[in-house]
């Protein structure tokens, strides 16, 4: 049966099983264009031996009534990790905390070609019970709360594991600084930042259909078309999970309920030997409930949240993808910008003013140095891309093989005790 310690105490290494009794070899390296250049890897030299290892240990609630809210204390073991002073760090933070140092992140990084992991996403019913609930109820059994903390321990490690992002200073202050941070503005639900951000994304997809980018590089034409199915591969996958959850969750309150019924009818029961029989199959039934919670509990927490984060990493490589459009665009722009300097001087030229005309030598050379400029960022961020592809294509394949042995062996597990259940049962109903 799992209680609510369960759902936060998770492995060291929650992404890698330790001895797997299941062998699945590693399928061939074909989920990526034919012409990926591995040496394009965005990397930074980090020693061989260096390790970040994130736990999200507990979370309570602080404050009362509309001024509540939660604290997660994260716990963080470093092993020679160029930055870190200290091997083991220990701090509390607020879910606002978590969505201000993605927003610091995107900001630095992303127009730079970086992947940035998405935080999870701000609730308005883990917002409601965060409100309302007592801290006792607050601290058991919440399970909307609960996964969030899984889902935030998977986006700090998701971070660590990045090259560039886990030697970031704001990243490091985050988990390493004890005491309150700076509080952000910016993400709180009804912030005026939000509403600017909703409509900078409006002015994002019209500036990309009036303005559509030219695509000459056969990369990333392919990595596009590649995205976008995988991106409906998992919707679909998705909704089949869900669909697993929900009728493993209504087979245990199924059979929770007809334990009960048996139960009844047992104490209701003349015969001594029926009602034995009978009482022994309602406690068959009422453990089947127990371990069908657990194996609901599995395919919620293995399955259905890997699934989802590796959408979110989905999207936000296709966000990566819209923001060197943008750079793309902006590149042209200043091009077209150049081209109207160039025609506005040769017309003074050619109509006599010199002087007009010695005008626009110095803005020429500026504009010039601009546009090779912002060529060579749109080279570089191209390729930064095509690393930062060719790495999660990589982890991405490393994860879901590792949470499907995980859930095989979950799965093994708790068919065995499925089969002790009714081996127990059996020699009761011999008459």
């Amino acid at each position: 049966m799992i209680n609510g310690e369960d759902l936060l105490q998770v492995s060291d290494d929650e992404s890698t099983p330790q001895e797997s009794k299941l062998v699945i070899p590693k399928p061939p390296d074909n989920s990526e264009p034919d012409d990926v250049d591995e040496n394009n890897e965005n990397t930074d030299d980090l020693p061989s031996d260096a390790s970040m290892i994130i736990d999200l240990l507990s979370y309570e609630k602080r404050g009362e009534g509309i001024n509540a809210f939660l604290v997660y204390k994260i716990a963080t073991r470093i092993t020679n990790m160029p930055g870190y002073s200290k091997s083991y760090y220990e701090v509390w933070r607020r879910f606002s905390d978590f969505l201000g140092l993605r927003e610091k992140l995107l900001e630095k990084y992303q127009h730079l070609g970086i992947l940035v992991p998405t935080a999870p996403e701000k609730s308005i019913s883990a917002l409601t019970k965060t409100k309302l609930n007592s801290n006792s109820e607050e601290n058991h059994g919440n399970e909307i709360v609960d996964k969030r903390a899984r889902d935030l321990k998977r986006f700090l490690r998701r971070i660590s594991r990045h090259p560039k992002l886990v030697t970031d200073c704001d990243f490091r202050d985050f988990i390493t600084i004890d005491g309150e941070l700076p509080k952000s503005i910016s993400t709180s639900a009804f912030s005026g930042s939000s509403v600017k951000k909703m409509f900078k994304s409006f002015g994002d997809v019209f500036s990309k259909i009036a303005f559509p980018m030219d695509e000459n590089d056969r990369w990333f034409e392919q990595v596009h078309s590649q995205v976008d199915e995988l991106d409906e591969l998992w919707t679909r996958l998705m909704n089949s999970i869900d669909a697993l959850v929900t009728n493993r969750k209504e087979l245990a309150l199924a059979d929770e309920q007809f334990s009960k019924g048996l139960s009844m009818l047992a104490s209701c029961e003349e015969n001594t030997s029926l009602a034995r029989i009978l009482s022994k199959l309602a406690e068959t039934h009422e453990s089947l409930a127990m371990i069908e919670k657990h194996m609901n509990g599995q395919d919620s927490e293995i399955l259905f949240e890997t699934v989802q984060e590796h959408m979110a990493l989905t999207n936000a490589l296709k966000e990566l993808f819209f923001e060197r459009v943008k750079t793309w665009q902006n590149w042209q722009t200043q091009v077209q910008g150049l081209s109207k300097k160039r025609e506005t001087k040769t017309r003074h030229e050619l109509s006599g003013k010199t002087d007009k005309a010695n005008q626009y030598k110095d803005e020429l050379v500026e504009y010039e140095t601009k546009v090779d400029q912002m060529e060579k960022d749109f080279q570089t961020m191209s390729k930064i891309i095509r690393g930062e592809f060719s790495r999660t294509c990589k982890q991405r394949r490393d994860d879901i093989r590792d949470a499907l042995i995980k859930y095989f062996e979950s799965l093994i597990e708790s068919e065995t005790h499925v089969l002790e259940q009714w081996e127990k049962l059996q020699p009761e109903v011999k008459i």
